[in-house]
């Protein structure tokens, strides 16, 4: 019976030691490609990484309301070991005291931060610790229909556009006859390129709204007269569209301010229309700006394997962004991924990483969605001459202190 015993535990000491460390992942569902590509991440850490060093990565998305579902789950103490954060919410889970410090890992493994576009590091620190290392990104660049530019007879858009520049080329192809050559969203985050290029901020050192100062409240006119005074703009709805990517790969515009994700859309559902497409860089007021939208991996606080998840973070933005970036076409975080990246067509997106500003508004509860939501309703008053500028900044500054403290 000793022996027996004795034979026991020696079976189960040794499949033990050699049971695999099981790490989930999670992020919100992507498209067919997205799925397939972060899948064959997995399996790669999985059958090199993993097998040496006892780690299974299991890829769990979370469907519906992400963040909702997913601080839900972090409360209750079920949440995955490793997730997508966005850095417009970013502030709002540090806080929240859910995500793992990774400076001590970065130390003690010598882990390159350098070879990360520093916009991209900066995006996910929170009083001064790192908590999340960027996946990939995206940037905001002019698209423009070189056909109807050539059509109406206008100089095509360039990379060292002004704003000046660029409202007299829109008011050159609505003299020629082209009705509306801009679609603009009357989103917060699209108007935040023109403010930071404008000279102006978001904010005032103890985070109260600084939109009513004067460079910033310069941009936020300018963004409206684009509609209202000029008539060169009117928003997607307006045109029949959903979004500003549908808008110009119909022709319902020539212009509009649209990201990389737009290529993939364009060149699945609108191959002719893509074809005649120019991109080139925002253009420029007192200094060039464009919005950083990101996404980092950040580990579970409360996860019981934190090592494990490190080393399964450390593959995703190596190896594995290299696999993301082939497979989904996404911009690389890392310098060195990015340089192999020959795509010309992502390049304008790449170069707006050097003076983007992550899409982030620091505020004293770190939720920014309440303000975000309210200024979108105001926006969308200002397109509809309902509101002068003056008006909606009184709003705003009457209300931002409730809005952001909630």
């Amino acid at each position: 019976m000793r022996k027996l015993l004795a034979v026991f535990l020696a079976v189960w000491v040794v499949v033990g030691l050699f049971a695999a460390v099981r790490i989930t992942v999670s992020g919100w569902p992507g498209n067919p490609v997205e799925e397939a590509t972060i899948k064959r991440a997995v399996d790669t850490f999985n059958n090199t990484i993993g097998k040496q060093k006892g780690i299974e990565v299991v890829w769990e998305p979370i469907a519906g309301d992400y963040k909702q579902v997913l601080m839900t789950r972090l409360s209750g103490g079920t949440g995955p070991d490793l997730f997508y954060v966005d850095v417009y919410v970013f502030e709002e889970l540090a806080r929240a005291n859910v995500l793992l410090p990774l400076d001590t890992y970065v130390k003690r493994d010598n882990f390159d931060l350098n070879d990360f576009y520093p916009s991209l590091i900066d995006a996910f620190k929170y009083q001064n610790r790192l908590y999340g290392i960027a996946k990939d990104f995206s940037t905001l660049a002019l698209w423009f229909n070189k056909e109807i530019f050539d059509k109406y007879r206008v100089p095509y858009l360039t990379n060292d556009e002004t704003w000046d520049s660029f409202l007299k080329k829109l008011q050159q192809l609505k003299a020629a006859g082209f009705e509306t050559p801009l679609a603009l969203a009357p989103d917060f985050n699209r108007i935040i390129p023109f403010i930071i290029s404008f000279g102006g901020r978001l904010v005032k050192p103890d985070l109260s709204t600084a939109l009513g100062e004067p460079n910033s409240k310069k941009a936020i006119q300018f963004y409206v007269d684009l509609v209202t005074k000029y008539k060169v703009a009117k928003e997607p709805s307006a045109l029949g569209s959903g979004w500003l990517g549908e808008a110009l790969a119909t022709e319902k515009c020539a212009v509009a301010m649209e990201g990389p994700w737009t290529i993939g859309f364009m060149r699945g559902s609108f191959p002719d229309t893509f074809k005649k497409m120019g991109i080139v860089e925002m253009p420029k007021g007192i200094k060039k700006a464009t919005m950083i939208y990101t996404v980092a991996w950040s580990i579970n606080r409360a996860t019981p394997n934190k090592d494990a998840g490190w080393e399964v973070l450390k593959f995703l933005v190596t190896e594995g962004q290299r696999i993301f970036v082939e497979g989904a076409g996404v911009l690389a975080s890392r310098k060195s991924i990015a340089a192999q990246d020959k795509d010309p067509i992502k390049q304008v997106f790449y170069k707006g990483a050097e003076y983007g500003v992550p899409w982030r508004v620091p505020t004293p509860s770190g939720i920014f969605s309440i303000a975000n939501d309210q200024i979108g309703s105001l926006l969308k008053d200002l397109f509809a001459g309902k509101l002068t500028v003056d008006q909606a900044i009184k709003i705003i500054e009457d209300n931002y202190n409730n809005w952001v403290r909630k």
